[in-house]
């Protein structure tokens, strides 16, 4: 089974999001502007931590103004480690930096845990959140609701509870920055749920299930980020035209996925012992697949099963300049008919270096040698 199959993923995510995202409305103790802070006060103007907040009930710092920046100050922010009880209609618990609502706010330099949302940002713009860790929350390290032109940097999500969990989750939202980051074990290292134009960028992902999970999110660049030991690097399930390049997986269970969605574009990815397909796109079972999506010039070896594996529901694929080696079963393995096969090449893998369906479209200068099967390529002619 891919790791794809995770059918109660988004049906578990999508309440929690809607409780959160449900209201705008700022929850508190009344503004405080001085340093000192106890949990649940509002911030109205630019404010240094002078210590740390521990065990908070509820909420532990709630933004109250446009244009505040929140030092704090190498400080950490906690919760109780304890689901809130009571919670009112249309209003925010348990989250540790809540801004609902407000535009040109800066939170950096300090750590949240123990919340069920360690940061929370919604309907909001122009928003920064920079060098901060949010980790061994509920549901999600961070939230990224309905808003747009934000950036989070040199930031970390990690060990937020499985399988609800994510480090970060980008909901409704646009041209959203998120770079330079790690994610690690987390249910999800980052799901981007309808939202478009966004990207993700020289960060880390490790030992969750995906690390990015994309579902209706299009328009998406998602480049130079490193996968160890996740289920699957990327999933697209589905997305369109997003593009995912330069990136690197490393024992993942799957490395990358388009399982539905069309004109999407991987390329000049490196997948390294991936404990299952490098790349597949579509799905046996369910039967779907995408369309006119481009795998161009990526290079995949030591898979622990097909380098490059096309299901048949997958439809007008092509596959151009793509490397697989050392895989244990076929090099490519194309089922779809559809798909155009141009300038590719297999070398010691374990059975075929190609096996095509009857039919696939031959587009050229594929080549194939030294892989188990002597035949070396099915239905399509390898030099």
């Amino acid at each position: 089974m891919h790791a794809a199959h995770l059918p109660t993923t988004r049906q578990l995510l999508v309440p929690v999001v809607v409780l959160i995202v449900g209201s705008c409305l700022a929850v508190g103790a009344g503004a405080a502007a001085a340093s000192h802070l106890s949990c649940g006060d509002t911030i109205t103007a630019d404010t240094t931590l002078d210590g740390d907040l521990i065990d908070c009930p509820n909420n532990g710092i709630v933004i109250g103004a446009d244009n505040v920046t929140l030092d704090l100050n190498g400080h950490t922010v906690t919760g109780n480690g304890k689901p809130v009880k009571r919670c009112r209609r249309r209003e925010f618990c348990d989250v540790g930096l809540l801004n609902a609502g407000h535009d040109g706010v800066t939170v950096r330099h300090g750590s949240v845990r123990d919340f069920a949302v360690g940061v929370f940002v919604g309907k909001a713009r122009h928003n920064h959140v920079l060098r901060v860790s949010s980790s061994r929350n509920f549901f999600f390290g961070f939230v990224i609701a309905e808003t747009g032109r934000s950036v989070v940097r040199d930031s970390s999500g990690s060990g937020n509870a499985a399988p609800e969990g994510d480090g970060i989750g980008l909901f409704g939202s646009r041209h959203i920055r998120i770079l330079d980051s790690s994610f690690r074990r987390n249910g999800l290292g980052m799901h981007v749920d309808d939202s478009t134009n966004n990207v993700i960028k020289r960060n880390q992902f490790s030992r969750n299930g995906p690390g990015i999970m994309m579902e209706e999110a299009d328009r998406n660049q998602v480049r130079r980020n490193r996968c160890a030991r996740n289920d699957v690097c990327v999933l697209v399930a589905p997305g369109s035209r997003n593009v995912i390049t330069w990136n690197r997986s490393s024992r993942d269970r799957n490395g990358f996925a388009l399982e539905k969605g069309r004109g999407n574009m991987l390329a000049r990815n490196v997948i390294v012992r991936a404990r299952g397909d490098g790349i597949y796109l579509g799905l046996r079972e369910p039967p779907i697949g995408g369309v006119n999506n481009v795998l161009r010039r990526n290079l995949v070896t030591g898979s622990g099963d097909a380098g490059f594996q096309v299901n048949p529901k997958d439809r007008h694929s092509l596959l151009q300049g793509n490397i697989a080696s050392g895989a244990a079963d076929d090099g490519f393995n194309v089922a779809s008919r559809s798909a155009r096969l141009t300038n590719n090449r297999a070398m010691r893998n374990t059975d075929l270096g190609i096996q095509a369906a009857f039919g696939v479209i031959d587009g050229g200068r594929n080549k194939a040698h030294g892989n188990g099967n002597p035949v070396q390529c099915t239905n399509i002619f390898c030099s």
